[in-house]
């Protein structure tokens, strides 16, 4: 397991979330912005599993990996190293990305009106706007910067 490679795949659909979010904004339809949602999310998974594979192969000490180094990890094992990589706000952010796309995939009703997308999840409306959007992909590019590994060799 290397990080590397996640992280490449990060870059790369956080490169393709901005470019469909240009595209958003030369001609506003709605599939841009769902394009965004998915992209930003295969960004932010990439990202996670990056920073756990990062995590698990350079701190040898730290309990919750190796205590059993052959379990798969997950979103609870990335909260714990989080906070030592992330602000708050990012770390949030890139959870909420997750939480949109699952809503999205159990939302019986999806519209987009200007520079909105409007879902109908258990029974309330949700709006999702372009501002949002934009910070979930400011979020990426920080967790990016942020990452500990030698990214100048990647």
């Amino acid at each position: 397991m290397d990080w590397r490679a996640d992280f490449i795949e990060a870059k790369y659909h956080l490169t393709v979330a901005k470019r469909m979010m240009r595209g958003y904004i030369e001609y506003p339809e709605k599939r841009f912005l769902i394009g965004v949602i998915n992209e930003s999310s295969k960004s932010a998974s990439s990202l996670i599993r990056a920073f756990l594979i990062y995590e698990q192969m350079n701190i040898v000490g730290n309990k919750f990996l190796v205590k059993n180094n052959k379990k798969e990890l997950g979103l609870e094992d990335f909260f714990k190293i989080a906070s030592k990589y992330l602000e708050i706000t990012t770390y949030e952010n890139l959870m909420k990305i997750f939480e949109i796309k699952k809503a999205r995939k159990i939302s019986p009703i999806e519209l987009a009106k200007g520079e909105k997308i409007i879902l109908l999840i258990e029974g309330k409306y949700r709006v999702l706007t372009v501002t949002r959007i934009n910070e979930f992909i400011d979020s990426i590019r920080d967790g990016i910067i942020a990452f500990p590994g030698n990214v100048r060799q990647v």
